[in-house]
């Protein structure tokens, strides 16, 4: 299998996507802006649907530079 390395979309991309994850994990583990608001989904309170939603974006950076490098041309 040989290595392809992955665009500057990708790479731009899957960053935004991992700073934006974890900047929300960081803000629920250490409350430091408060700057989230209250976002109740179903039977989750707003902190596990923040979690759910951090977790969330940093698998698609992991999973989209993943394919950036294992597809050619993404």
């Amino acid at each position: 299998m040989a290595w392809t390395p992955p665009t500057k979309f990708t790479v731009f991309f899957s960053f935004l996507l991992l700073a934006g994850g974890l900047f929300i994990l960081i803000e629920l583990f250490f409350s430091l802006t408060g700057i989230l608001p209250v976002l109740a989904l179903g039977t989750f309170s707003s902190t596990e649907t923040w979690g759910i939603i951090g977790m969330g974006l940093v698998f698609l950076a992991w999973f989209f530079m993943f394919l950036g490098v294992r597809v050619k041309g993404l």
